[in-house]
């Protein structure tokens, strides 16, 4: 996929990683549209990519509302304006175990991380057949590969997300259009030193190195990738990794 002289559609680009994807795309792609339900977040971000000399467009979208995904994509195509690459970067990032999480958390994040994601995918995805192009990018994370009991319904609702971009690959390649995946770990994107946490910039080189490529998934690591895979396949490493963590750490507590 050429970057430079396509349009990106990028959820979730008021804050965080999104905005930091925005600023980042901006300056290679021909224009970014961002879209978030924060319109004053949302338009510092633009604000911030036009300071920079790119080209952006926000809009409003709340990924747990319907109506408000169909609006985007109407606004989209009045405007005639393309979808190159769409970036579902939003999400409720929630994480709890399941019984200290009521039945309307359950809702709003299997409605933003898996119900909205898909909807939009729906739509987009007649707009990148028309064009006869397109990528679609899916960020998930290491949660839905190796779920934990801390956070299970998010977990949960991320393990969705690795299973319908691999169906949803297999559905659009046809058509000449590509899906990734992408495994996120914690990134730090501020000035903050963060030891224990990825580069964004890292991340960025890595993720348009993998649209340029036309990669399925990305990993920040091939360690990483190798573990999450053994995990898959062997799942009980994955819990007696934890048991050991716990009794290690019961141990400290104890010598303490």
């Amino acid at each position: 996929m050429d970057i430079n002289n396509a349009t990106i559609l990028i959820t979730g680009a008021s804050q965080g990683i999104g905005r930091q994807l925005a600023i980042y795309f901006s300056s290679r792609a021909s224009e970014v549209i961002i879209a978030s339900r924060n319109q004053q977040k949302l338009d510092e971000t633009a604000k911030l990519i036009e300071n920079k000399g790119g080209y952006v467009t926000p809009l409003m979208l709340d990924l747990c509302d319907p109506e408000s995904i169909e609006a985007l994509i109407s606004s989209i195509r009045l405007s005639g304006k393309r979808i190159d690459i769409l970036i579902n970067n939003a999400a409720n990032t929630t994480s709890k175990p399941l019984i200290d999480t009521s039945i309307e958390e359950i809702d709003q994040i299997i409605r933003t991380n898996v119900i909205g994601c898909l909807q939009l995918c729906r739509l987009v995805a007649p707009i990148m057949i028309e064009q006869g192009q397109g990528m679609i990018i899916n960020i998930s994370s290491l949660a839905g590969y190796n779920p934990i009991g801390s956070q299970t319904v998010y977990g949960t609702s991320k393990a969705a997300v690795n299973a319908f971009s691999i169906a949803l690959l297999d559905e659009l390649t046809s058509h000449g259009i590509h899906v990734m995946n992408i495994a996120q770990e914690g990134l730090a994107i501020d000035s903050v030193d963060r030891s224990h946490k990825n580069s964004f910039n890292k991340f960025a080189d890595l993720l348009e190195a993998a649209i340029k490529n036309n990669k399925s998934e990305l990993f920040l690591s091939s360690a990483m990738k190798f573990l999450m895979r053994l995990y898959k396949f062997i799942p009980e490493i994955a819990t007696f990794k934890k048991r050991l963590k716990f009794h290690q750490n019961l141990a400290r507590l104890k010598n303490s």
